[in-house]
This record gives C-alpha cells, sequence and structure tokens, in this order.
C-alpha cells in the first residue's frame, strides 16, 4: 500500500512539473509569435515606405524632363 501511495505521488510530481514546462514553452511561444507579428508589421511598413519613395523620385524625374 506504501508503494502504491509512494509511485502516486512520485507520479503527480512529475506531472506537475510537465504541466510547467508547457506552460513556460507556451508562453516562451506566445511571445515569439508577438515578436514575429511585430517584425513582420515592421517590414510591410518598410516596403510601403521605400515603394513611396521610389514612386516620388519617379515622379520628380519625370517632372524635370517636362
Amino acid at each position: 500500500m506504501m508503494l502504491i501511495m509512494y509511485l502516486l505521488s512520485a507520479l503527480g510530481a512529475i506531472l506537475c512539473a510537465l504541466t510547467g514546462v508547457v506552460m513556460i514553452l507556451d508562453g516562451l511561444f506566445s511571445a515569439i509569435t508577438r515578436c514575429e507579428h511585430k517584425l513582420v508589421t515592421m517590414l510591410d511598413s518598410a516596403f510601403k515606405v521605400k515603394k513611396a519613395w521610389k514612386k516620388l523620385k519617379d515622379d520628380d524625374k519625370r517632372k524635370n524632363r517636362q
């Protein structure tokens, strides 16, 4: 009987530790996803600025030709 109680206690401790690991991994995954989203947003904004700058330069060149 004591052996069964000991095994159940050990199993409970292992499950508790695994739950903690899963919670930490979940937090890490959320942080990575958040950072990835911010990076994609920044890159998208930079691409839009580059595109607008190129259009502005092309318009300026056209005006100088006329």
